[in-house]
Parts: structure tokens; C-alpha cells; sequence
């Protein structure tokens, strides 16, 4: 039976992932900071299910706290950063609490996952969560899209690494669009919105497969591709 460890499964798109793969036989590995919201999800889910409060703004914690987990599972062969936040007021304190956690907390894990599948020769998927809001820079989410451009980049880079050190090690980048859950709550200007159990099992579909890149839904694929056409005198208008 394979074994997945989702972290950022109090909620949204993670709750809603780690019940998808449940339901399909996996062991399933649900973490976050709050610990009352992971044992809801795990009253849901089918199978076996592990539960470790994880706070992706202490790096190195974090970190010790994945390997526990990953010993506790008995292994694990997909690990999932779901965990992020949304800002886009442009407040400092704020907008630094989104870096902290969307970005070097996915650094930290994917570092050290990579570092796992590497050591113990065992074949592993590491999947990120990014979003289609790192296509472009935009002034309506500043940080948050860069937060999201990081992670495209960082997951290129591992799966750069992992074909020339020839590991059995795939990289699986997610980029939802909108998704309604409780982080899009009260934004304006959305479309193609879908529902977070249904954005579960795209993803569920593209982690099986072991797609490189998956939009969530397809159609963003096409969006994404136009918006980096568009030159920036068309952009700047956006």
C-alpha cells in the first residue's frame, strides 16, 4: 500500500486531497499547525491515517517533525506541500509571513524530501501546490505570485537534479486556479471557480500519473500560456 504525506491538510484543497486519497487505498500522512481541524479530516478519511502538528514558520522544526512522521508511517512515498497562505494587502509584516511559509517552508520540506528519496534509494514523488499566479508579476498579489514563481522554479531545479543524478524521483507541480475554499473567501474578480473535492481529484489523477506540470482545471493551462504572451503594454493594463 503506498503512503502520502500531505502537509496543509487542515483544510481546502489539503483536507480535501488527503480524503481523495484515502478513499483510493492510500495510508495517508496529514499535517499543519492546528490540530483539531487534522483530526476532523482524519474522522473523514477511509483508511489509515497519521496526524502530526506541523508549523511550516519554524523551518527547521518542521523538518524534524516530517522525518518523525515519515518513521512513524514506516516510510512514505509521496510527500505533499499544501501548506500557504494568501496577501495581498501589501503590509510588510504580513506579506513576510506569506514568504516564510509559501516559500522557504516549501524550500525546507522539498529539500529535505529530495534528501530522503536520494538516501534511502526508495523511488518518491514530491508534489508541490503552487498556483497559475506565477506566470506573471501582478500588482493585485505581489508577493503571493512570487511566493508561486519560487516554487515553479525551485521544483524545475529538483527535477534537473533528480534526471542528472539519475534518481527515480518525480517532481509534480500543481497549479490551481481558482479554487473555492476558505482562503478565496470574499475575493473579487474570480472565474472558473471550482470546488475544492473536485480540485482534489484532478490532483489526485495528476499525482498517479506523475505529470510534471498539471493545471487544475486543464483550461489555466491555456490562460497561463496566453497571459505570458501578452506583451507588457497589454499586461501593465491588466
Amino acid at each position: 500500500m503506498k503512503k502520502v504525506i500531505i502537509i496543509g491538510a487542515s483544510s481546502g484543497i489539503g483536507s480535501d486531497l488527503a480524503i481523495e486519497m484515502s478513499k483510493r487505498g492510500y495510508e495517508v500522512g496529514i499535517a499543519a499547525r492546528r490540530l483539531e481541524m487534522l483530526q476532523q479530516v482524519a474522522g473523514q478519511c477511509t483508511g489509515k491515517t497519521y496526524i502530526k502538528s506541523i508549523d511550516m514558520a519554524r523551518h527547521d522544526e518542521a523538518r524534524t517533525k516530517l522525518g518523525e512522521l515519515i518513521e512513524e508511517m514506516g516510510g512514505a512515498d509521496i510527500i505533499v506541500y499544501n501548506a500557504g497562505i494568501g496577501e495581498s494587502s501589501g503590509k510588510w509584516e504580513k506579506e513576510h509571513q506569506m514568504h516564510e511559509i509559501n516559500a522557504v517552508g516549501f524550500a525546507a520540506i522539498a529539500n529535505y524530501a529530495f534528501k530522503y528519496f536520494r538516501d534511502s534509494g526508495r523511488e518518491g514523488q514530491i508534489v508541490g501546490v503552487s498556483s497559475v499566479a506565477g506566470t506573471r508579476g501582478s500588482r493585485y498579489a505581489i508577493g503571493y505570485g512570487a511566493t508561486k514563481a519560487f516554487m515553479w522554479n525551485y521544483m524545475e531545479g529538483q527535477r534537473h537534479k533528480a534526471i542528472a543524478e539519475k534518481k527515480n524521483i518525480t517532481i509534480t507541480d500543481i497549479r490551481p486556479g481558482f479554487i473555492d475554499t476558505p482562503m478565496t473567501k470574499g475575493q473579487k474578480g474570480m472565474f472558473w471557480v471550482v470546488d475544492s473535492a473536485y480540485a482534489a481529484r484532478l490532483i489526485a489523477n495528476a499525482i498517479e500519473a506523475k505529470k510534471k506540470v498539471a493545471y487544475i482545471p486543464g483550461k489555466w493551462a491555456f490562460a497561463s500560456f496566453v497571459m505570458r504572451l501578452l506583451p507588457d503594454f497589454i499586461w501593465n493594463r491588466s
